[in-house]
């Protein structure tokens, strides 16, 4: 009996580490939304009966920390999709019409799945500190919780894992296989691709890892073809188009002092629903009335569980503790805070991404005009041949373009995409979000960052030359899939429809909208360049001015201080002389014995070069 009972023992044993060995695997497979779903389904055994939802639910709403998935209209029961708010099916009418051709990308996409960044780290650190001294009251399923240690090294807090490359890298190949006569033709340059980061790691590797997925066996360097690329940066207190939430200072301002964008919505909806979860907690641990979680406790609970399934698809540590009701408590909370500080709550929060939309807008523009300029130089080449060698030199110096990249390329952060998706219009509800929002409200809401920007996320503009009758024409996707964008007929928007909808961007002035202490004198829009030549001509005068006046104060003053040392050393040299002479010539003095026998005489020491 006891060597039956061994060999099932050593059974169990091989079977748990063989299933550790395909759980590490896990990253590099569930890269997609489509091969994850099934990977994850079959793992639901892992799950407590506390849980009652299935492991493809439970991915699919951990907010941010989502990790990146393709939302349809029948994809997910608690996320209502529609041709609005982004949820679209892939059919035969998103296709572009006939006669249109893809001319141009502009994508903007937020970094893929990451690690947690040091603060995380440092509370889910601290957040098993208060359980210690009940070591002997919790349950046994629980017991693990006083072994546990934090399994994110610091050293790589916030970095890009396999799982977040593979998320961009299969975005770019769809990408690419969605549009093969618009990419495989076009042999990279920098001329051609644009593609910009934020200075942090995590987006510079995302764009890497995308441009790689992009661009795969095109180059010549190595046996597999390897494409290098250019990837420019901006400083992190200069890049107001993918950075705009830490670089306009109104807006850092109104956060850190908390009096109009605050987390109060959030807050009262944690006294509403929390309380509850805290005491759901420590039944579940079997600590009724001997131990209850605070809010920051739950909240670390949370998003310890949220880290544990998108980086290691654990689902049986701290994700066990939770029930469905409590993750879609949990999922509103962070949505409030996200609607408060970087939607709709306030229009500040959307507004500063204007610069990064009139930049799109004025790429797509610049490349129109270029197109047009061309055709129109061409045309008036071959119709006309009898002008003078001078002129055609002259026309052909006029008609000259700079070349506008096609495919632009951009990564940020969910503070790039929020804001951006917000200021297009899109997740939009009306009425606003509240914590006193009905439960109706709530369970129907559009605005659900699980949704909206889940890791990946991503914004793509695409504009379609639809020939002289339909002219341009505009595609906006998000992640992956059309929408239609409020004020347009149609999700192949008329491109001069879209830009009379935006029209207002255009005289979005940054310095004047996000400088604290700025009088509004000065015009810098979004893009760098003042518009105003008032402004330019009081910039020129005061430069004028200050070249003049600095020159003419350095001389002023040095002059004034030279007399001033000269004529002061005049008086002192003065005074020494007469001094001395009434000690040495003075005739009175020497006249008077008593000042003949008080004078010394002086011993001079012939052994120093200085002989006086």
């Amino acid at each position: 009996m006891i060597l039956i009972i061994k060999y099932i023992l050593i059974f169990f044993c091989i079977f748990g580490i063989l299933s550790n060995v395909c759980k590490s695997s896990l990253p590099s497979i569930s890269t997609s939304s489509t091969s994850s779903t099934s990977s994850q389904s079959s793992d639901n055994g892992n799950l407590s009966p506390i849980q009652d939802y299935n492991l493809e639910f439970l991915s699919k709403h951990l907010t941010t920390k989502t990790p990146y998935w393709i939302l349809t209209k029948n994809g997910d029961s608690n996320s209502q999709g529609d041709s609005s708010s982004g949820g679209s099916n892939n059919d035969n009418s998103n296709e572009p019409p006939e006669q249109c051709k893809l001319i141009s990308i502009d994508f903007l996409a937020r970094h893929g799945s990451r690690m947690p960044v040091l603060g995380s780290i440092e509370k889910l650190k601290e957040m098993t500190k208060s359980l210690s001294e009940y070591k002997e009251q919790v349950n046994e399923g629980f017991k693990w919780i006083f072994n546990y240690s934090v399994p994110y090294p610091s050293d790589i807090a916030g970095n890009l894992i396999l799982q977040g490359q593979y998320e961009h890298y299969n975005i770019s190949r769809r990408l690419l296989k969605k549009y093969p006569q618009f990419f495989e033709p076009m042999k990279y340059k920098p001329q051609s691709y644009a593609i910009t980061s934020t200075a942090i790691s995590r987006t510079g590797i995302s764009a890497s890892a995308f441009s790689f997925g992009l661009l795969q066996g095109t180059g010549s360097l190595g046996d597999n073809g390897f494409q290098p690329v250019f990837i420019q940066t901006a400083s992190l207190d200069q890049d107001i188009l993918l950075r705009f939430f830490a670089t306009c200072d109104q807006y850092v301002d109104q956060i850190n002092n908390g009096s109009l964008i605050n987390k109060n919505e959030q807050t009262k909806w944690n006294e509403m629903v929390f309380p509850n979860i805290s005491n759901q907690i420590s039944e579940r641990l079997g600590l009724s009335e001997i131990w209850l979680p605070t809010s920051n406790i739950i909240s670390d609970i949370f998003e310890a569980c949220a880290y544990e399934i998108s980086i290691n698809n654990i689902s049986d540590h701290w994700c066990s503790l939770l029930s469905k009701q409590n993750i879609l408590d949990w999922e509103y909370s962070q949505d409030l805070s996200n609607y408060w500080l970087k939607s709709y709550g306030h229009k500040i929060n959307y507004e500063i991404a204007s610069p990064l939309l009139n930049d799109i807008l004025s790429g797509f523009d610049i490349y129109i005009n270029n197109n047009n300029s061309n055709n129109n130089s061409n045309d008036n080449n071959s119709g006309s041949s009898s002008s003078s060698s001078g002129s055609c030199s002259s026309s052909s110096n006029n008609n000259k373009v700079e070349p506008q990249p096609t495919s632009i390329l951009r990564f940020g952060h969910a503070e790039t995409v929020i804001p951006f998706i917000s200021l297009l219009g899109l997740y939009k509800d009306e009425p606003k979000l509240f914590a006193n929002s009905t439960t109706e409200q709530i369970e129907n809401r559009k605005f659900r960052t699980s949704v909206v920007s889940p890791y990946a996320s991503n914004i793509g503009m695409f504009l379609f030359d639809c020939g002289n009758d339909d002219g341009f024409k505009i595609l906006v996707e998000h992640n992956e899939l059309p929408v239609l964008v409020p004020g347009c007929d149609e999700i192949y928007c008329d491109y001069e429809q879209f830009k009379s909808i935006f029209k207002g961007i255009e005289n979005f002035k940054w310095n004047s909208y996000c400088n604290i202490n700025d009088d509004g004198s000065d015009s810098d829009n979004g893009n760098g360049n003042g518009d105003n030549g008032n402004s330019d001509s009081h910039g020129k005068k005061s430069s004028f001015f200050l070249a003049i006046f600095i020159p003419i104060t350095f001389i002023v003053g040095g002059t004034i201080g030279g007399l001033f040392t000269y004529f002061s050393y005049e008086k002192i040299m003065h005074f020494k002389n007469r001094k001395r002479l009434s000690m040495y010539g003075n005739d009175e003095l020497i006249s008077s014995p008593k000042s003949k026998s008080s004078i010394k005489s002086t011993k001079f020491d012939t052994r120093s070069p200085l002989i006086q």
